[in-house]
């Protein structure tokens, strides 16, 4: 009888480790190797919900386009916001105003850097400095307002 026990414990064995490794050789097929793996994909999450990088120089259409992509955004964000704080709509319209001119006037930037057809990084950076200082004037004319109307609603 010890026979049968010590043959049935060996089955046993066998089968408990047959079904362990199945599942394990499967999943090590579709991995990349050991010294591809975590290096390849290693700060690849933090790119994924980033803005996409332009490669200079580019074409001044692309760079147009990108332009108004982001000029877009900003208004879209900035009604968000003023939606979000209840701003009075005598300050929005105002607040309107100001984005208005300013989108002009980085949309004419960005037709001056542009007229060759290429714009270089550095033509783009010009645009980009332009932009901040916009928004630099912008907070500080509208800043204050803003936070006087929204501080007794918090």
């Amino acid at each position: 009888m010890s026979s049968i026990r010590i043959f049935a414990r060996s089955i046993a064995a066998a089968l408990t480790l047959a079904v362990a490794a199945v599942p394990t050789v499967a999943l090590a097929e579709g991995r990349p190797a050991p010294t591809e793996g975590k290096r390849a994909e290693h700060g690849k999450h933090k790119r994924e919900g980033r803005k996409e990088q332009m490669q200079f120089p580019v074409s001044a259409q692309k760079f147009q386009e990108m332009v108004e992509k982001r000029l877009t955004r900003s208004r879209e964000r900035v009604n968000h916001m003023m939606e979000k704080r209840n701003v009075p709509e005598a300050t929005r319209a105002q607040i309107r105003k100001d984005l208005d001119a300013g989108a002009s006037a980085v949309r004419e930037a960005a037709k001056r850097v542009g007229a060759d057809g290429v714009v270089t990084k550095e033509e783009a950076q010009q645009v980009r400095q332009l932009t901040k200082e916009m928004k630099k004037k912008a907070k500080e004319k509208l800043g204050p307002i803003v936070k006087d109307k929204t501080a007794g609603q918090a």
